[in-house]
């Protein structure tokens, strides 16, 4: 026996009232010689016994009356009883739907979704008259429909036929504990969890967790004593194949010209996949390329190279296809990307004197502009050279991209000016070499001033000797830029053959940092100290893009303000290396020249989930921005968002990329359009689920159902549910109580 309002129970002292009435209401009498009195005595004596009695039955029943009022005010429940003239307890539940991508699999006539809210309204049919429900959509975050529990089962019921299927990756764990949370404290002797899920490994990966969490509130005697009902809703499906990535191969994204993209198609299933077809489209236009994968076996991924053209310059977005299956969400992806009409490159060059092959510079122009004399005027890279010395002089802003090529060192006011640049959105690229002073890059570009986003060591080869070499990683590429070369049928790096390079620290190893590849040596930074820098907060942490084979920095880049500062470690002439003569160089330079211009548009592409946000000019301060979100229905779906100063800058905002795919924004005066793309995450296509000992060790702190068609969950769950409530007796004694009192009071008042 139990008490959900235990605190009532202090209501009992309140029987002492009628006693101390009781007590008040005894009279002294004052004697009075009267000769009438020996009638009234004696009468008295006769009847004193009777009305003693009837004043004592009068006192114990509103004493009775207000010791039943308090206990049933405390609200006394069983846990274990299953009363059946008292029925079952009133129930305090939360439902937890999972609307993971996973769930859009079908069977070819309803997906998992539409069974697991057929399963939830059934779950609501079973809770006791009385009971209240709370909703939650559960995938990777744990989404309130109906946050507090309500008694309004009616609205339970709309809000979860009304659900709607998303595209974010799972994770059980967030939606227990918020549905812990949200039980905590209730007042109920019943409090229970339904979760409704395809048991997708991929969102049970945090399984000892959630047992620990289930099996605490589930103890007797705890704070929440929950009870955890798990109904799987899965058919084992055997084949699935899913697009997992698409990127753009070539870095520059020009209009009118071509581009090559790659398209990753992976086979999820277990038997091999043949005749994929692989379609390309543009701004949902009719394919612009196809491709045929004859075969794929299971548990493989097979990249392909598409190519499609952009006729504008402006945001794009590219959408990769193959055949519908069963599970729709993953047989698409979308990528946006912004076309560019030119790019405008300053070359400045630290050697310019002697012959061309000589000059720090030459190979960096063919390689940004790698067709013939005749055509450079109309090549989208637009390149112009000048000396060092006069690099003080040269209008940064009339350029996309910087690159310092062996130069010396200059002006203060210059590096003022090459701040200014970046915080507006410039892009910088840096080349050491022989005539470079260290000490002012360090001292002034990285240290004072925090624009490098690694400091020079020691130069370490000799590059009269080229008999003695060293060479760049083969593998493991992380970052984008070099991540091209993990596809051995592009070429390779392990060629390139440097004979001298600077030792580079960075300022700031990050968790995306590039790893080393496995058995090499970790580099040696300088005395072997990271490099203390003070905090700024446009200066971005540096990332490593490529390695030498012995895992010391080759290149290492940072955001900076709107912009990007890329570092290379030797020389861009062939004077200490010869990566400049390499088939590599021209990828490597675009592809690198694509990531400083893609600085402020490196955010177009998010997983679903993420937030977007894009920093805007001044003049769209206060704005009202209207986001089209890619949408199932025949009505698109519009959001609108305000543009707001975020740390200094205008900023939008959008959070609501619950569905992969296209979104569109638009802004009036001035009227501005861009788009962006939210991309599922690859594992939601994993068709990998919770093995029998899974399910076996979740039933120890959960009560767990395989559901069918046939499976009558109302029964199996009232047939688990146990407890009852005594409130209700107690409150009709209460009345009998009180309807006795009335009466006897009434009766023993009358006239004898």
């Amino acid at each position: 026996m139990s008490f959900l309002n235990p605190f009532l129970l202090f209501g009992a002292g309140a029987v002492v009232i009628p006693i101390v009435i009781h007590l008040l209401n005894k009279r002294k009498f004052q004697p009075v010689v009267w000769a009438a009195m020996r009638f009234i005595k004696a009468s008295l004596q006769q009847n004193q016994r009777r009305m003693q009695i009837e004043d004592l039955l009068l006192l114990l029943l509103r004493c009775l009356l207000l010791l039943l009022l308090a206990l049933a005010l405390a609200r006394p429940a069983m846990r274990s009883s299953s009363n059946k003239v008292l029925g079952q307890s009133k129930v305090t539940a939360v439902l937890l739907l999972d609307n993971s991508a996973s769930m859009g699999m079908s069977d070819g006539v309803q997906t998992r979704f539409d069974k697991a809210r057929k399963a939830a309204e059934q779950a609501i049919d079973s809770l006791p008259a009385g009971s209240a429900a709370a909703v939650f959509l559960a995938s990777d975050v744990a989404q309130a429909v109906i946050s507090e529990p309500t008694h309004d089962l009616n609205l339970a019921r709309k809000v979860v036929r009304e659900a709607q299927l998303s595209d974010r990756s799972s994770d059980i764990y967030p939606g227990i504990e918020r549905a812990l949370e949200t039980l905590r404290n209730r007042l109920a002797i019943r409090k229970e969890i339904y979760l409704f899920t395809d048991g997708q490994a991929n969102g049970w990966r945090q399984m000892a967790d959630v047992q620990k969490i289930l099996k605490k509130a589930g103890q007797a005697g705890s704070a929440e004593e929950v009870q955890a009902h798990v109904v799987l809703i899965s058919d084992r499906e055997e084949r699935n194949l899913g697009v997992s990535a698409l990127s753009v191969v070539t870095g520059l994204t020009p209009a009118n010209r071509p581009l090559r993209f790659e398209v990753q198609v992976t086979n999820h299933g277990k038997h091999e996949a043949r005749d994929i077809r692989v379609a390309l489209s543009v701004d949902g236009e009719p394919p612009s390329d196809e491709v045929n994968i004859p075969s794929l076996p299971p548990a493989s991924t097979r990249g392909v190279s598409v190519f499609a053209r952009f006729r504008t310059e402006g945001f794009h977005t590219v959408t990769a296809r193959i055949p519908e299956d069963r599970l729709r969400g993953d047989d698409q992806r979308v990528l946006a990307v912004r076309a560019i009409r030119e790019v405008r490159a300053l070359l400045v060059d630290g050697n310019p004197a002697g012959e061309p092959r000589e000059t720090e510079t030459f190979f960096l122009r063919h390689a940004l502009q790698p067709v013939a004399a005749a055509d450079v005027e109309n090549y989208f890279i637009k390149s112009t050279i000048i000396p060092a010395a006069e690099f003080f002089e040269a209008r940064l802003d009339d350029y996309d991209v910087v690159l310092l090529a062996n130069v010396p060192e200059f002006p203060e006011a210059t590096v003022v000016a090459v701040e200014n640049y970046l915080r507006r959105g410039g892009g910088l690229i840096i080349f050491p070499g022989s005539k470079i002073n260290a000490g002012f890059y360090n001292t002034v570009l990285f240290k004072q001033h925090q624009i490098l986003p690694a400091s020079l060591g020691e130069p370490r080869g000799d590059a009269g000797q080229e008999d003695k070499f060293f060479g760049l990683q083969t593998k493991n590429y992380d970052h984008p830029i070099a991540a091209l070369w993990n596809d051995p049928g592009v070429g390779t790096l392990g060629s390139v053959r440097f004979y001298r390079a600077f030792e580079l620290v960075p300022a700031v190893e990050s968790a995306t940092t590039n790893a080393p590849p496995p058995g090499a040596k970790a580099a040696k930074a300088g005395k072997g100290k990271t490099p203390e820098v003070p905090e700024a907060k446009e200066v971005g942490a540096a990332r490593i893009v490529l390695r030498f084979a012995d895992g010391a920095p080759a290149i290492v880049e940072r955001p900076w303000g709107l912009g990007r500062v890329v570092l290379f470690s030797s020389s861009a002439s062939t004077a200490w290396n010869d990566l400049p003569v390499r088939p590599a160089f021209l990828p490597l330079m675009h592809r690198t020249l694509g990531s400083v211009l893609n600085r402020q548009d490196e955010n177009l592409n998010v997983r679903v989930g993420q937030g977007f946000a894009r920093r805007m000019g001044g003049e769209f301060l206060g704005r009202e921005a209207v986001v089209v979100a890619p949408s199932t229905g025949k009505q698109p779906v519009r959001e609108s968002r305000k543009i707001e100063l975020v740390g200094g800058a205008p900023l939008l905002q959008f959070e609501g990329t619950d569905r992969g795919g296209a979104y569109d924004v638009s802004v009036k005066d001035p009227a501005t359009t861009l788009r962006f793309a939210a991309q599922p995450d690859p594992a939601e296509s994993s068709l990998e689920e919770l093995t029998e000992e899974d399910v076996k060790s979740l039933g120890t702190v959960a009560h767990v159902l395989r559901w069918s068609p046939n499976l009558s969950l109302r029964e199996a769950f009232e047939k688990d549910r146990l407890g009852a409530e005594f409130w209700l007796p107690l409150l009709l004694l209460v009345l009998a109580c009180a309807a006795g009192e009335m009466y006897l009071a009434q009766r023993f008042s009358r006239s004898k």
